[in-house]
């Protein structure tokens, strides 16, 4: 193992609150929080809310973020008081007790007491969030400057985009695009509130996501590098059989976007056992001996379908480690044996997952035309956000492009009405019906959109409503849309074959080592551009 040290290169902003959600108690001149000042504490302040005695402010920042809160206190009686600082991607979660729920501090404190002196200017806290409650606990008068966030965050600048004549598809790209961007950090991460880990297996949909915007980043060599390192073989990464997989089938990826074959060269060694390691647990009949360690997908895990997920996945790593071994001259026999065993399986029938159906399309071991009645039924209705791209991309394979969007539009439309800055870690489409949306408490009668749902490891308000895995729209809508595929590492050849998918105008730009590609659509007639170093195939 190589020992690293990273320079911190993120950036501090400064989020003024957008609103005041709410306030009780005798607080007087709340109105005040809502204004940006000068950020310098002093003797003479005259812009100041008031507190006299116990109440509490609850803060709406507008959007969701990683990040700080921040208060600026002046002349505190006693010249100290005790406040509690709750945060929460919904309104309801930072109105929640521990336990509520499954509130709680998980991976991210977002629920403190702490002593808040006069004349001070202090950060409390580090985590995702888009709302705050803060609680003055004694009977004491405290005069507050500001109540403001810092949001924590890498200066990105993507060169990949989308925009078309449709505002929903436009908001729905930049969501799902700033969800990625939030969990970009040194390292990237599932979630900025919980699971700021790197889980290697659920990371795919956010390289992928990242080639078309950025083409390469520094996150995903370090993400890719850290798992390795901290998973000597023959562990499991993550103690999770599918995520070594997944870890084969992202460094393929990441290879072909960038051709980067030194980096490439340095995994050769860990590759070969991570192959050796997969393919150990494929019987000679083709099935695969899995345990409960074998994880697909939560909405999926358990089910019987999770099993033709975990094996469209092993038929997918194989044919991805041949290619990586061929690069480099190394033999691909342990891929083709392990491809040969897996040949002999025929027994995937999906009964119930859309995300297991679509990734035996993705993986190519069925043809899209024969899984769009099942993918498209009941419209979004059993879509994963995980793995929503595969399950776009499967039916926009099978040409049906424009119901792709149309579906697109409908999950991830769901989620910006119930009040979505950033995408969730889960979503069910029903859940909709009788929910309140998160910017505001539930009503008689109605469901809490955050607090009411979740499964496995997402009960309650322990879900994470910014989770990078949801970005599909972002690859979905530059890739498949834009019909690019890479014929050759480093994007030095390309096939481009747009569609329109029911739009008047659109421009997509991707990323290459040579420089941007550009598809546009105008009046129905395409204008593709390219650098001159990439040459185009039809």
């Amino acid at each position: 193992m190589t020992n690293q040290i990273f320079t911190d290169n993120r950036v501090r902003k400064s989020v003024f609150p957008a609103r005041i959600f709410g306030a009780s108690g005798n607080v007087e001149n709340v109105s005040v929080l809502e204004e940006p000042v000068e950020l310098q504490i002093g003797l003479s302040e005259t812009h100041l809310a008031k507190v006299n005695g116990k109440g509490f402010v609850v803060l709406d920042f507008g959007r969701e973020f990683n990040g700080a809160i921040r208060l600026l206190a002046q002349v505190i009686e006693g010249g100290g008081c005790q406040v509690r600082i709750r945060t929460g991607e919904s309104v309801s979660e930072c109105y929640a007790e521990q336990g509520e729920k499954n509130a709680g501090n998980h991976h991210t404190l977002r629920d403190i007491t702490v002593t808040l002196p006069m004349y001070s200017d202090m950060e409390f806290l580090q985590t995702g969030f888009r709302f705050a409650r803060i609680d003055f606990l004694e009977d004491k008068i405290v005069y507050i400057k500001s109540i403001l966030a810092t949001e924590v965050r890498r200066d990105l600048h993507p060169t990949g985009g989308f925009t078309c004549n449709d505002e929903r598809v436009n908001r729905i790209f930049d969501v799902a695009s700033e969800t990625l961007q939030q969990c970009m950090q040194t390292y990237i991460w599932d979630g900025i509130k919980r699971d700021r880990l790197v889980w290697i297996g659920d990371m795919h949909p956010e390289t992928t996501a990242i080639a078309c915007l950025f083409g390469a980043d520094e996150s995903v060599e370090r993400s890719l590098d850290y798992i390795r390192e901290h998973t000597p073989l023959p562990a499991w990464m993550n103690n999770t059989p599918t995520y070594t997989a997944w870890w084969i089938v992202i460094l393929h990826d990441y290879y072909e976007q960038n051709a980067c074959e030194d980096y490439l060269k340095k995994q050769i060694p860990y590759l070969k056992g991570a192959l050796k390691l997969i393919n150990g647990v494929v019987r000679e009949d083709g099935t695969i001996a899995a345990d409960g360690s074998f994880l697909f997908d939560w909405p999926s895990h358990e089910s019987p379908d999770e099993i033709v997920g975990v094996y469209a996945l092993w038929v997918l790593a194989a044919k991805k480690c041949r290619k990586l071994l061929e690069t480099v001259g190394e033999s691909s026999a342990e891929c083709d044996e392990m491809l040969a065993k897996l040949a002999k399986n025929h027994s995937f029938n999906v009964k119930k997952q859309k995300q297991c159906e679509a990734f035996l399309v993705y993986a190519g071991i069925k043809p899209a035309e024969e899984s769009y009645d099942f993918l498209t039924k009941d419209g979004a209705s059993g879509f994963s956000t995980f793995l929503s791209y595969y399950i776009l991309s499967a039916i926009a394979d099978s040409g049906r492009h424009e119901r792709a969007v149309e579906l697109m539009k409908d999950y991830y439309g769901a989620m910006l009405d119930m009040g979505a800055t950033t995408f969730w870690e889960d979503f069910d489409i029903e859940r909709v019906k009788g929910s309140a949306p998160l910017y505001r408490l539930p009503e008689k009668g109605e469901k809490d959109i955050h607090g009411d749902f979740g499964k496995h490891c997402y009960v309650g308000f322990r879900h994470s409503f910014c989770h990078g895995w949801s970005c599909g729209p972002v690859q979905f809508l530059i890739k498949k849309i834009g019909g690019i595929e890479i014929l050759e590492a480093g994007c030095k050849k390309m096939r481009i074959k747009p569609v329109t998918a029911g739009f008047t105008d659109y421009k997509i730009t991707y990323p290459t080592p040579y420089g941007t590609v550009e598809i546009v659509l105008k009046n129905g007639k395409f204008d593709i551009k390219i650098p001159p170093e990439v040459t185009l195939v039809d």
